[in-house]
């Protein structure tokens, strides 16, 4: 039904893989396996979808907060995952790292730590200390082929008075890890004893080979989010746009009153609105191929 097998030369669109080697690495004669993005064509649902939609020749304002687009990630996380959402509880935002970065800033003071398993994804290093956060290293242990918490040296990070959050990358990135349900019980359990919130990074959920958890089927509390996005699974990040469902409504229109009155953010891409629609809703097909 798809065609993964014709090569895709994407010199020359301005690609940051292939266009931009020589500014990351001195030399343009690499091959570049440091983006985070595929060389296949898109799923063609998606391209049919933003094709109809610049037809239509006006791109003026748009929005995110209707039940087409936050039913469009509920559905997914139900008929994927078996995990129920509230649509209420869906929030846009321009990429993951922007949203986790607010989460940041709303539930911890500078100087606070934040509980990061590593290696970690140097996004996130660099998010924490521009923010004037505490990266907590939790570094995991290799063992037998697979890496591994360290439980006692975790929670001993979680319990000191500075650690405000846990900053899970769900699985995680770049070891690859999809914890299992008995290692997320035991990160919530820890996390609830110690008054630690819980920002779930989840961007690469829909391309684990091992059954992946979302953290809200675990959570015994609303003291979370899960920030994700349909730019790695379906290959759309230059159509930007990201999601969070953030239970508690304090903490959400928090958020909101950032993305909006803040960072006059909330207008987003319609196109990448309709990336995500199309993924979500007709793309499952192609991702299971």
């Amino acid at each position: 039904m798809f065609d993964f097998d014709t090569p895709v030369n994407r010199y020359g669109t301005f690609c940051t893989q292939w266009d931009y080697v020589a500014d990351r690495f001195g030399s343009a004669d690499l091959l570049p396996f440091t983006i985070s993005d595929m060389d296949f064509n898109t799923a063609p649902c998606i391209r049919e979808a933003i094709q109809k939609r610049t037809e239509h020749g006006v791109w003026g304002y748009s929005r995110w907060n209707h039940d087409e687009f936050k039913g469009a990630v509920t559905g997914w996380f139900e008929r994927r995952y078996g995990c129920s959402l509230d649509n209420s509880h869906v929030v846009y935002g321009p990429s993951v790292i922007y949203i986790i970065s607010q989460l940041v800033e709303l539930w911890s003071e500078k100087g606070d730590g934040v509980l990061v398993h590593t290696p970690a994804y140097d996004a996130f290093y660099n998010m924490l200390a521009t923010n004037g956060r505490e990266c907590l290293a939790s570094p995991l242990e290799k063992t037998g082929g697979t890496y591994e918490v360290n439980w006692a040296q975790f929670e001993a990070q979680a319990a000191r008075p500075s650690c405000k959050i846990l900053l899970l990358c769900s699985p995680h990135n770049p070891t690859g890890r999809v914890w299992s349900r008995d290692e997320l019980t035991r990160m919530e359990d820890i996390c609830s004893r110690h008054g630690v919130k819980v920002i779930s990074d989840d961007i690469h959920m829909d391309i684990s080979y091992r059954p992946y958890i979302p953290w809200p089927a675990i959570a015994a509390n609303t003291d979370w989010a899960l920030v994700s996005s349909g730019s790695k699974s379906f290959n759309i990040p230059a159509l930007g746009g990201a999601y969070a469902i953030i239970p508690d409504s304090e903490s959400r229109d928090a958020f909101l009153t950032r993305l909006k009155a803040a960072h006059g953010l909330s207008s987003p891409s319609i196109l990448g609105v309709i990336g995500h629609m199309s993924a979500y809703n007709e793309g499952e097909a192609w991702l299971d191929a």
